[in-house]
C-alpha cells in the first residue's frame, strides 16, 4: 500500500516550523510512513529546504484559490500552520482534498490553526462577558462559535466555521487545533518568534516603556510551542497511521483545545517590562496603562477588536479531548516566566 501523502503548509513560519523541527528530530516513526511535502512561497527558501533532502511545492499566494485547490489535490493530510483568518485558502484546502478524495477513493484529512481568541470575551469595550470555561468535548463549541459570529464577525472564527462546512461538503475530516497565547522560542529554520511578547517588546522600544491594555487580573492561557508542535504530531500521527480513528472527532466536534497553563495581564506586562530592562531596551520597569485606541495603533494596526481579543480579554478553556487523546505538555508555569527573556533577547538581535 502507497504511503500517504503529506502536506505542510507554513513552514517557515512560527509554529509550522517548530512542527517540522520537531518531526524532524524526534523518533515518532511518522515520517517512515508517509511522504512529507512543504508548502513554500519564495525559491530562496524552498532552496533550503531542498538542501536538507525535503521536498518542495511552490505556491504564488495563498488567496490564489484556484492554485491551492491543485495543489491540495494531491494529498492525503494537510496540515495548515498559515495564519488561521485566511478563510478562502482554508477553504481551498478542503475543496483540493475532497477532488483528490474522488480521484482516489482515499481517506483524506486537514488540520487547521486558529486560536481561543475566538472565545474571548470582550471586558474594555463591554460588547460581550463570558465567564464559563469552555471543554472541547462539549458539543455545544460549534454552535456557539456561529453564535458569536453573528454578532461580531471575526476572520478566523469565520475561517473554522467555513472549516467545519466546507469539510463537511466535501467529505473531508476536519480537525481545528485552537491554542491560546503561544510562547517560547520556535525551532524552525525561519520565524522563531511568536506574536503577541515580541509585539510588546517591539512596541516598549519604540515608546520607551512597555504598555499594558488588559485588566491586571484579566485571566488568560498559555501554552508552550514545542507542547503544541507535539498535538499536531499526534493528530497527524494517528491520521496517517490510522489509529483508532472513530476516538478522534472530526468536523463540528473536531476543535481541539491546547492550554497549560494561566496567567494575567499584570504578570504579562510585568514579566515583558523586566525582560526588557535586563537586555537593554528600555530604562524602566514600570508599566504604563493605556486605552484601546492606543494599545490598537500601537499592536494591531488600529484594529480594535483584534487587540481587544488578543491583548486585553478572559477566556478558559480545558484540553480534554487533547489529553484524552494521549497529548502530554511537559512545560510548566516556570517555563513561561522564563521565556520572556529568551524571547526579549531575540527581538534586540532582530532589530540590528
Amino acid at each position: 500500500m502507497a504511503k500517504p501523502e503529506v502536506l505542510l503548509a507554513g513552514a517557515t513560519g512560527y509554529i509550522g516550523g517548530t512542527i517540522l523541527s520537531t518531526l524532524l528530530n524526534t523518533e515518532n516513526g511518522l515520517l517512515e510512513h508517509c511522504n512529507l511535502s512543504l508548502l513554500v512561497r519564495g525559491q530562496h527558501k524552498a532552496r533550503v529546504f531542498d538542501a536538507k533532502g525535503l521536498k518542495t511545492v511552490l505556491f504564488d499566494d495563498l488567496e490564489n484559490t484556484q492554485e491551492i485547490e491543485r495543489i491540495a489535490s494531491n494529498y492525503d493530510l494537510i496540515i495548515n500552520t498559515t495564519p488561521g483568518g485566511s478563510v478562502n485558502s482554508a477553504a481551498a484546502f478542503i475543496r483540493g482534498l475532497g477532488n483528490g478524495k474522488a480521484l482516489t477513493g482515499h481517506d483524506v484529512s486537514y488540520i487547521h490553526t486558529s486560536g481561543t481568541s475566538n472565545l474571548a470575551d470582550q471586558p474594555i469595550t463591554g460588547a460581550y462577558h463570558e465567564p464559563r470555561t469552555f471543554t472541547d468535548t462539549s458539543p455545544d463549541l460549534h454552535p456557539y462559535l456561529q453564535h458569536r459570529n453573528s454578532l461580531t464577525p471575526y476572520a478566523q472564527r469565520t475561517a473554522d466555521l467555513t472549516v467545519i462546512a466546507t469539510g463537511l461538503a466535501a467529505a473531508v475530516k476536519t480537525y481545528i487545533i485552537m491554542p491560546p497565547t503561544i510562547y517560547g522560542l520556535g525551532t524552525g529554520l525561519f520565524n522563531r518568534l511568536t506574536i503577541q511578547a515580541p509585539t510588546i517588546m517591539r512596541s516598549a522600544l519604540r515608546k520607551g516603556q512597555v504598555l499594558q491594555l488588559g485588566a491586571d487580573d484579566g485571566d488568560v492561557e498559555c501554552v508552550h510551542v514545542q507542547d503544541l508542535a507535539e498535538l499536531y504530531l499526534l493528530l497527524a500521527g494517528r491520521v496517517v497511521h490510522g489509529d483508532d480513528m472513530d476516538a478522534m472527532p472530526s468536523g463540528a466536534r473536531g476543535i481541539y483545545f491546547t492550554g497549560t497553563d494561566r496567567y494575567t495581564w499584570k504578570e504579562f506586562a510585568d514579566g515583558i517590562a523586566e525582560a526588557m530592562v535586563k537586555v537593554g531596551g528600555i530604562k524602566t520597569k514600570e508599566v504604563k496603562k493605556v486605552g484601546l485606541e492606543e494599545a490598537a495603533a500601537e499592536w494591531t494596526g488600529g484594529h480594535k477588536l483584534l487587540c481587544e481579543l488578543n491583548f486585553g480579554s478572559n477566556f478558559r478553556t480545558r484540553p480534554d479531548t487533547s489529553r484524552k487523546l494521549g497529548w502530554q505538555p511537559r512545560r510548566t508555569k516556570e517555563d513561561f516566566r522564563n521565556h520572556f527573556l529568551e524571547t526579549a533577547k531575540l527581538v534586540m538581535e532582530t532589530q540590528t
